[in-house]
């Protein structure tokens, strides 16, 4: 763990240590009954597709009697409406309980162009007058119709040839159901991930055949939602940075500067801009199949973060983060001096800084959450395993990909 980590740490157990509540009775806390919406899967609806979002609204503590909110939708882009359904709009706890599930929903199966931003809150005012603010709203973005690539007559006629060699990857071109699964393990250097987080979820990713492949070696390149992760690894970058409350945004004492907020000053950015990020995964090369299995090696190698001569191993996502693209345009442009003071401070966007913190072809963290990265096509099934990790990890994530074709 870097330096940095290791500080955080520190700060983050002393905040502990005087903490006025206590973890172990509940009711011993009587401050404000705060709420949070959260969803276990992944905060991205498809136009398309009549499956709902699962959301749970919770209290720090429940009440001796039924207590009803209504769910808010704000949207955060402008010109859009009525794009999501709430099912029911009003939630009841039920006494003694702290918790409620809902279902969000798309209403508009076409005519969604473009991503759509949305937070799922609660209307006030707030039924009980001990009741806190929303700490924790829901952010979902409703994504239009996800459409695979047209292929060139050369990569057509590739696919041929690897069919009449018995791999037939024309099945796999095209708009690919998938189910992930996540494990983060505790967090210490970062506040909102302290208890860890695991996240079972399905989606979708566009997958086409890659311009490098020969007739001798397959090459498959996902170009939307590789393995499934986009609005993960987005959530993750965004917990490293822009709500990343007590090291992003502290106070420098007078006369002096925080170079994160300067360099968010510079370039426009908050928690609430509305950016973009995306993903694609190139160099996906399939073996021909061996007894009907083929192996899958998708692994690349990254200059290492500390030492640029040292090649880690990881998933080599290519990454388009509007907000680095802003900040990357003024570093290249080389006449802003404080900016790259800034940066070299630690005030960056670039992705690569905080995601695959660590080579994941050895064990370098020793945590027992290490598993060897492995990528298998067999029938109908396309799975992944591998590890990750990011800037102030406290070990291995483990991530789990299951690409399933129907019969």
């Amino acid at each position: 763990m870097s330096t940095m980590g290791k500080l955080q740490i520190m700060l983050l157990l002393l905040i502990a240590a005087f903490s006025g509540c206590s973890e172990s009775d509940e009711r011993e806390y009587m401050g404000k009954n705060s709420i949070y919406i959260r969803t276990e899967g992944d905060p991205v609806i498809l136009a398309m597709d009549n499956e709902p979002l699962k959301a749970t609204l919770m209290l720090i503590r429940a009440y001796d009697k039924d207590v009803s909110l209504e769910i808010d939708v704000k949207y955060l882009t402008e010109g859009v409406e009525n794009l999501v359904t709430v099912n029911p709009a009003v939630v009841t706890i039920p006494a003694g309980e702290k918790s409620v599930d809902f279902e969000i929903i798309s209403n508009d199966k076409e005519g969604v162009e473009d991503k759509v931003y949305l937070e799922i809150g609660v209307k006030y005012p707030l039924p009980e007058a001990d009741m806190g603010k929303v700490e924790e709203v829901l952010r979902v973005v409703v994504k239009p119709y996800m459409e695979a690539e047209d292929l060139t007559e050369e990569q057509q006629a590739l696919l041929e040839g690897y069919k009449a060699k018995g791999l037939d990857l024309s099945k796999w071109i095209g708009v690919i159901p998938v189910r992930v699964s996540v494990e983060v393990p505790p967090t210490d250097g970062l506040e909102s991930l302290i208890n860890g987080m695991k996240k079972v979820y399905t989606g979708k990713t566009v997958i086409t055949l890659s311009e490098d492949a020969t007739a001798e070696q397959p090459i498959l390149k996902m170009t939307n939602n590789p393995m499934g992760l986009t609005e993960f690894m987005y959530d993750m970058l965004r917990k490293e940075t822009v709500e990343n409350d007590m090291f992003w945004y502290y106070d420098p004492g007078e006369g002096m500067v925080n170079p994160y907020m300067a360099m968010m000053e510079l370039i426009g950015l908050s928690k609430t801009t509305l950016e973009t990020f995306e993903m694609t995964l190139d160099n996906i090369r399939v073996d021909f199949p061996q007894s009907g299995v083929s192996n899958v090696a998708f692994l690349g190698e990254r200059p290492d973060i500390w030492d640029e001569t040292e090649l880690i191993t990881i998933v080599p996502f290519a990454y388009d983060y509007s907000a680095w693209n802003r900040l990357k345009e003024i570093l290249d442009a080389g006449d802003n001096e404080l900016a790259q003071e800034y940066v070299e401070y630690g005030a960056t966007l670039d992705p690569t800084q905080y995601l695959f913190y660590s080579g994941i072809d050895e064990d370098y963290w020793e945590d027992g959450n290490w598993i060897e990265p492995q990528g298998i096509l067999t029938g109908n099934k396309l799975t992944f395993q591998f590890n990750f990790d990011h800037y102030n990890a406290g070990g291995y994530s483990i991530i789990r990909v299951e690409y399933t074709l129907s019969e």
